[in-house]
């Protein structure tokens, strides 16, 4: 599956195009298996399937559901799905074959909402290791304090990189990259969040608090 989303040229860019319009109109079960396959080539390493899976996950706001079961703060929640992309990102080469992709995701998403919990709690000394909240802003500091990542940004497609470079590197505020970059802010938010993800997953940095 690797080889098939990471032919070059136009080839890959329809085959891309194609999994996001039938994803659009497929049923619960059709997405699901769509969702594996996609999965197993982002574990196998498949740069575009890697994108192209935190894409979906995140216009089509799967993590949400789990999410907001746990957590019902309107922009605790958002940070916490942007954590979930981030965990995706990071951890996908640990999806394997034999699993259901739903029900690794959404144990993933229940752990980390878990996780950006306990973080928010100012009298908690709990200590998880697979605690993965907080990590958007951890990638965040990770890029503006190291320049050896600077590289790595260079590896993002531009227009993640772009809105990466100026919110993380430049210090940007939400609405200044929006108009820099002439796009909608939760575009902006929207950008950042799949664009830190990839970028965890391109520098295989740890992203556990602690």
């Amino acid at each position: 599956m690797s080889n098939v989303f990471d032919q070059s040229g136009e080839k890959s860019a329809f085959i891309v195009a194609r999994y996001r319009a039938e994803f659009n109109d497929a049923d619960y079960d059709e997405r699901n298996a769509m969702l594996d396959e996609i999965a197993h080539a982002a574990s196998d390493g498949s740069g575009r399937a890697l994108e192209l899976l935190l894409e979906l996950l995140d216009v089509h706001q799967l993590a949400s559901p789990v999410v907001r079961r746990l957590i019902i703060d309107e922009g605790m929640a958002e940070e916490a799905e942007q954590d979930v992309l981030v965990a995706v990102a990071s951890s996908v080469s640990k999806f394997r074959a034999e699993s259901k992709f739903s029900t690794w995701f959404h144990a993933l998403a229940r752990n980390t909402a878990v996780g950006y919990l306990r973080r928010r709690r100012p009298d908690s000394l709990l200590e998880d290791s697979s605690n993965v909240a907080g990590a958007a802003r951890r990638v965040s500091s990770i890029v503006a304090e190291r320049a050896a990542v600077r590289s790595s940004v260079e590896q993002l497609p531009q227009h993640y990189r772009d809105a990466v470079l100026l919110r993380d590197v430049e210090h940007l505020s939400y609405e200044q990259v929006a108009e820099r970059l002439g796009i909608e802010l939760n575009t902006v938010r929207s950008r950042l969040a799949r664009g830190r993800a990839m970028l965890a997953s391109i520098i295989n940095e740890p992203v556990i608090d602690g």
